[in-house]
């Protein structure tokens, strides 16, 4: 999957520019679980120390160490579930045990095609700090953003000693100048500059187009954050946007594609009425409208189709999902094949097929809420 993400989107004639840049960078992806690094500049593993088959596929934590700044971490972490860029120094640790100070600048890269977040662009920008103390002074090491110098690529095992030595560095007497500030912005643009002229298909972009994305209220593509929690609830169901026009799915789960025979993307963007047939029962929709409207769960029988017009009884569940601020972010509609269930549902035996969609939503919910805003953010609870 990490190979795949990379060219997947990208032409191989990308991988010769990238490793002409003179500056640190990484590419993760954020639809693969972990957000894992698909891509490592020379000039990153020249810094940290590691090879690249000691970064593929893992996610940049590995750099932290025990004097690394908690807040600066979920100020990241901030960033990612909100698919924004974000520029933060940050104590990180080369393989070694070296500390060294990092200007991090991270920014997404969008999917022309339907908005969604590509891979994220992290570049490094070592720099200089003012750090009291001969001691710890002397266990950092000045590293140049250039790929162009000698760095040593050891293969020792960590110096923890060196991590111990580490623990009374105070990332607040970190002083970044503008220049620095200045030349990261420069090189992520450079980056994604290379990125959106050497990509596949449609294509990527820096920004999100504003066709695709209906603002705050109205996303029409969810985070990835939250779709890679949603993809963990194995059962039939998607996931519909209130706020945008015919309220359209914005999410199907792989159980509802092999239910309906349909692909995600001939689902995603449209109501799901076009599960609806000559047979299906009028006042069951016009039941399940009316809940909507009114905010309120429901479950309702109804006929339905599938891509190839074959019919089957569906057994669906709707309920509002709520955001953190307590308005319906989205409807989610959890369905059955009722010539699956199993009824009447005697004591002792399996799970009731209401208290599966119960579940299934509980699941949904608890994956919306830890995001703040729509749904699709983190929630910031006070100190």
């Amino acid at each position: 999957m990490v190979m795949a993400s990379f060219k997947a989107a990208y032409k191989e004639t990308l991988r010769g520019a990238l490793q002409k840049a003179m500056f640190n960078f990484v590419l993760t992806d954020p639809r693969i679980q972990d957000n894992p690094i698909v891509y490592a500049s020379d000039g990153f593993l020249e810094m940290t120390g590691y090879t690249a088959e000691e970064v593929l596929g893992r996610n940049c934590r590995f750099l932290q160490g025990p004097a690394t700044n908690r807040r600066t971490i979920i100020e990241i972490r901030d960033a990612i579930r909100e698919e924004r860029a974000c520029q933060v120094s940050i104590l990180n640790y080369t393989k070694q045990g070296k500390p060294f100070w990092n200007l991090f600048h991270m920014a997404p890269v969008y999917s022309k095609e339907d908005g969604r977040v590509v891979h994220f662009v992290g570049v490094q920008t070592p720099i200089n700090s003012s750090i009291d103390g001969d001691s710890l002074a002397s266990a950092m090491e000045c590293f140049c953003s250039s790929a162009s110098q000698n760095l040593s690529v050891s293969t020792d095992p960590v110096d923890t000693s060196k991590h111990r030595q580490s623990t009374n560095f105070d990332e607040d007497c970190c002083e970044v100048g503008e220049a620095d500030k200045d030349r990261a912005k420069t090189s992520v643009h450079t980056l994604l500059s290379e990125l959106t002229n050497k990509c596949k298909g449609a294509g990527v972009t820096e920004t999100r187009c504003t066709t695709v994305s209906a603002g705050p209220s109205g996303e029409r593509v969810i985070c990835s954050s939250l779709m890679l929690s949603l993809t963990k609830v194995q059962q039939s169901f998607v996931l519909a946007n209130p706020h945008l026009s015919d309220n359209p799915i914005v999410h199907a789960s792989d159980m509802f594609l092999r239910l309906t025979g349909y692909s995600r993307e001939e689902v995603v963007g449209r109501n799901c009425r076009f599960l609806q047939g000559p047979e299906t029962d009028r006042r069951a929709v016009q039941l399940i409208g009316e809940c909507i409207r009114a905010g309120k769960s429901c479950t309702v029988k109804l006929l339905n189709y599938r891509k190839d017009k074959t019919p089957f009884w569906n057994l669906l569940h709707i309920a509002p999902v709520r955001s953190s601020s307590g308005k319906v972010a989205f409807y989610v509609g959890v369905q059955l094949d009722a010539a699956s269930v199993d009824e009447p549902c005697h004591a002792g035996t399996e799970t009731s097929p209401h208290i599966k969609q119960l579940g299934a939503v509980g699941a949904v919910r608890v994956a919306v809420r830890s995001l703040q805003g729509e749904g699709l953010r983190r929630v910031h609870k006070s100190q």
